[in-house]
């Protein structure tokens, strides 16, 4: 039989709201456990080297408009592990000289986790919560955070009544293709370095180099729009990475020598819920998180997860 780890609160997915969620539950006084499928915290806040070149291939930057948000941006700042980047339309723009993945490991910090750890299944048993994962451990908790997109949330869970699994299901996401790019020269991207293209198949592009990141080489991260994105996403990865990296071509500014494909399936919610969390009916208690519920930024996700935890705490 495998062993059955007993947990106050377990948080399913170490992204940014899972790591906010779990900090406030832990603050509180309850033992609490991240459990997430990757190697390491993050999710969305992606980084890596590639060929001498530093990239960030998931969210580029983080704005700052709530108290709670803010209170964590500065004590970043005053770190030095949060640099402003440039302004836009009255909001700054931040992001992090050791890539965006330096925030959920600043997160992670004094966090009990447990990576490479795939939940299969959640199951009410009593006053319970039985997590069953890939590798045959179960753990079992007196109460649930879950925050990966809601699609894979939802099939987590056995019993939601219909209504529930009705409203959740409508929750939609966009897909986004991403090409890490490593070019021989500088880019021709214009300083700041982070460009916002209106039209196909191109969404955003971003010169690691000239945000901060370092790396001997320049690193371009490409990322696809959301209509792209859908229409290729079954494709082979060496056409579409063509077809991007032509689009990209007048920005790129000299020859790419590497590059490297990403697929994100779940990259921003289509539209936010007009909730913060979503917490489910019945006992144990169960609640949902993540930027589907906080808006598609960041600062939504961190609220979300704080969102979450207060729901489990007056409860």
């Amino acid at each position: 039989m495998s062993p059955s780890i007993s947990e106050d609160c377990i948080v399913i997915g170490a992204g940014v709201a899972g790591l906010a969620a779990a900090a406030a539950l832990a603050s509180a006084g309850r033992r609490v456990l991240l459990l997430d499928k990757g190697r390491r915290p993050g999710g969305r806040l992606a980084s890596r080297p590639f060929e001498q070149a530093a990239f960030d291939y998931g969210a580029q930057f983080f704005t700052v408009r709530s108290p709670a948000f803010r209170q964590l941006v500065e004590t970043l700042t005053a770190a030095g592990i949060a640099v402003p980047w440039f302004e836009h339309e009255g909001q700054t723009r931040y992001c992090l000289p050791a890539g965006m993945n330096a925030l959920p490991r600043r997160l992670a910090e004094n966090r009990r986790i447990a990576c490479e750890v795939t939940a299969t299944a959640l199951r009410r048993e009593q006053r319970h919560w039985r997590i069953e994962t890939a590798g045959g451990a179960i753990y079992t908790a007196a109460a649930v955070v879950l925050t990966p997109p809601v699609p894979q949330a939802l099939a987590l869970v056995d019993d939601l009544d219909i209504a529930t699994h009705q409203e959740l299901s409508a929750i939609a996401y966009h897909r986004c293709l991403a090409i890490l790019a490593v070019v021989a020269g500088d880019s021709a991207i214009p300083p700041p370095g982070f460009l916002r293209l209106a039209h196909e198949p191109l969404q955003t592009l971003a010169d690691n180099r000239q945000k901060g990141l370092g790396g001997a080489a320049t690193g371009v991260t490409i990322l696809a729009a959301p209509d792209f994105s859908l229409a290729h996403w079954e494709m082979p990865q060496e056409e579409t990475a063509r077809l991007l990296l032509a689009a990209a071509a007048p920005w790129l500014g000299s020859p790419v020598t590497h590059w490297r494909y990403h697929r994100w399936r779940y990259s921003q919610p289509v539209e936010a819920f007009p909730a913060p969390c979503y917490g489910l009916p019945g006992d144990p208690p169960l609640v949902l998180a993540g930027d589907a519920f906080g808006g598609p930024r960041v600062e939504g996700a961190y609220l979300s997860g704080l969102a979450a935890a207060n729901w489990l705490l007056t409860r």
